[in-house]
């Protein structure tokens, strides 16, 4: 009778101490997960700016043709930008969707994580590509860099008030969930 009891109540403590470890486990890796995101945008916008100062530069010096200069670009910085700036330079290649603008908009479609300004910023820039002299050109990219310089400035602000608040909630949440079913 009573060991029997002694080894249900053993067992029972130890499934309650799995439960508990899971729960922090799995609850801190959700926290992690949001901190990511917070730096990923940083990243994905420095490799926006990357590829454009890539594509100023090849239109300025290198008088390549725009989609090969794209390609170029979007090799530079790798990522999305490389995917996004290679699938707009097919599109403009083949002709079928318009200027550089809609190529870049079909490109960028509705992705995840890509803020509404953000995506502005490059479709401006497309509608001015390809429509005037390299100087003029260059002087646009420019433009578009500094704009998506201020963007890349705030999610860098996001992500150092955020990253480690999300990192610490999400275990200290799960703590607390263990507290509470114990």
């Amino acid at each position: 009778g009573r060991r029997a009891d002694r080894g249900n109540a053993t067992m029972t403590v130890a499934f309650k101490l799995a439960g508990g470890v899971l729960t922090v486990g799995a609850s801190g890796l959700l926290g992690l997960m949001v901190a990511e995101s917070y730096r990923a945008r940083e990243h994905e916008l420095a490799a926006w700016i990357t590829a454009l100062t890539a594509l100023q530069t090849e239109i300025s010096f290198g008088h390549t043709r725009l989609g090969q200069a794209m390609r170029r670009a979007g090799l530079a910085s790798g990522g999305a930008p490389a995917r996004v700036l290679e699938s707009a330079a097919n599109l403009l290649e083949a002709g079928e969707t318009g200027g550089v603008g809609e190529c870049l908009a079909a490109a960028l479609g509705a992705r995840p994580g890509q803020q509404k300004n953000e995506i502005d910023a490059l479709v401006v820039l497309g509608r001015r590509l390809g429509t005037s002299d390299a100087a003029d050109q260059a002087r646009h990219i420019g433009l578009a860099i500094h704009r998506l310089e201020g963007f890349r400035a705030k999610a860098e602000d996001a992500a150092a008030r955020n990253c480690r608040v999300w990192s610490s909630i999400g275990f200290l949440l799960g703590g607390m969930l263990t507290l509470a079913l114990l």
